[in-house]
């Protein structure tokens, strides 16, 4: 089966948008997630998909915004 592997910067940009065989949908979720580690995306917006169906998603994490202490 054909899967895709799509990851988004922090702005919604997609940073990358790759297509993959896998035999089924837990062996697709385990080579996507290898294939974010690989690209140093683990911190990055992810999903895998086949068909339109989502196998894994993966939510970005934003860099946490502190507010100016006032004096």
């Amino acid at each position: 089966m054909i899967y895709t592997l799509t990851v988004f910067s922090d702005r919604g940009e997609t940073l990358l948008d790759d297509t993959f065989e896998s035999p089924n949908d837990s062996d697709a979720r385990e080579e996507g997630i290898r294939r974010l580690k690989e690209g140093q995306f683990e911190h990055k917006g992810a999903r895998v998909t086949r068909a339109g169906k989502l196998i894994h998603f993966e939510r970005a994490y934003l860099p946490k915004i502190v507010p100016a202490k006032s004096t």
